[in-house]
């Protein structure tokens, strides 16, 4: 078979434009997810709890479960399934709106900041150690690159989720 005709055929395998990119963006998350958890575990944190803690934290301030998931570009329902997880060992607090019945708060407490500030630098060595493969450049390149694809794809989620007419 001639290279052309394997080319051919190979493309025919992987379908459409940008297919093997995004393959390997899955791949690399998917491992580097798995990483993390398996550093977190003996902190007993999962990677979403983690970055919950860590948008509460960087906010300052309570927040609602609808903030959080936006953050994180989580579902409301996955997100409230993550704030039990972190309520009942007493790292997150819930406070009910009194003016708004439907809105909740989630505020980090005293030992929820301190679990955030023993776990996460556990998951921000093994981020600097995973990112040693890459130059400051190809890491820069990178984060440009996919910046640009989170912004077109969260453009997308907005307009597939906006309330339509009707």
């Amino acid at each position: 078979m001639t290279k052309r005709r394997k080319q051919q055929g190979q493309a025919k395998l992987d379908g459409a434009r940008g297919r093997a990119q995004w393959k390997a963006i899955y791949q690399a998350y998917n491992a580097v997810y798995k990483l993390t958890e398996l550093a977190l575990l003996p902190h007993g944190l999962s990677l979403p709890q983690l970055h919950v803690l860590s948008v509460l934290k960087g906010a300052g301030a309570s927040l609602t479960t609808g903030e959080i998931s936006r953050a994180i570009v989580r579902q409301s329902q996955t997100m409230t399934g993550v704030v039990d997880r972190l309520e009942e060992p007493g790292l997150v607090e819930r406070v009910f709106d009194r003016r708004d019945r439907r809105k909740t708060w989630v505020r980090l407490t005293e030992k929820g900041e301190r679990k955030f500030e023993e776990a996460f630098p556990v998951a921000n060595r093994l981020a600097e150690e995973l990112s040693r493969v890459l130059t400051d450049q190809e890491l820069e390149d990178l984060q440009a690159k996919m910046e640009k694809l989170r912004s077109a794809a969260m453009d997308r989620l907005a307009a597939a989720l906006a309330p339509r007419d009707g």
